[in-house]
């Protein structure tokens, strides 16, 4: 199994529609592989570490040019995901054998040279464990089902994240990632959990 995470989000509903097909873009964050590194760490046996961390990318304004009519943006399921693998970099001698992801928190800023928008925080809703592999002590793979989770826009937020996707020039998606987790013994102070993004889609409905 390929991912650990799927945080989907759908879009309120917007005036006028088309016989457009949904469309699916292909990383349209421009996030698909990038890695983001969370400090995390805990004290006394069995109590939660939690940690977090942040990476930016770039990406360009959807091309509208050639539609023959208005687009509005009605709705989209946005997925992202990470991929099965996570490293683990600690400097103590006791590494466990499992880890507990017991929340996970995606932030996404999306902004261009004109405006900005925060989406509702991504928001993990159910256990996520993770299980070493022998081979490489340092090194971990979900062994959890898929987790995903939806959350719905109003109107004019969807108008606001319509005209940074398709206006305003070259645009930033600035991400941070925060995580709880439990093991034994638990995570040291200072340790790094790095996360690999396998996913990162958008299906849309004008």
């Amino acid at each position: 199994m390929k991912l650990i995470l799927f945080a989907s989000l759908i879009f309120g509903l917007v005036a006028c529609s088309s016989v457009i097909p949904p469309q699916t873009l292909a990383d349209p964050i421009g996030i698909l592989g990038q890695q983001v590194q969370v400090e995390i760490g805990g004290g006394e046996l069995q109590t939660t570490a939690l940690g977090s961390g942040s990476l930016t990318s770039q990406f360009a304004d959807l091309d509208t040019s050639s539609s023959p009519i208005a687009l509005n943006l009605s709705q989209s399921l946005f997925k992202l995901g990470f991929d099965a693998e996570t490293l683990l970099e600690t400097a103590s001698s006791l590494i466990p054998c499992n880890i507990s992801i017991t929340d996970i928190k995606i932030d996404v800023t999306l902004r261009d040279e004109v405006q900005s928008y925060t989406l509702p925080s991504f928001r993990l809703n159910k256990l996520l464990e993770l299980e070493q592999d022998k081979s490489n002590l340092k090194k971990f793979m979900t062994v959890t089902e898929d987790a995903f989770i939806g959350i719905a826009l109003k109107e004019a937020d969807v108008a606001a994240l319509q005209k940074i996707i398709t206006s305003g020039g070259n645009n930033t998606a600035e991400i941070r990632v925060s995580v709880q987790a439990t093991s034994v013994p638990d995570l040291a102070p200072g340790s790094i959990l790095t996360l690999t993004f396998g996913t990162s889609e958008a299906t849309v409905t004008f």
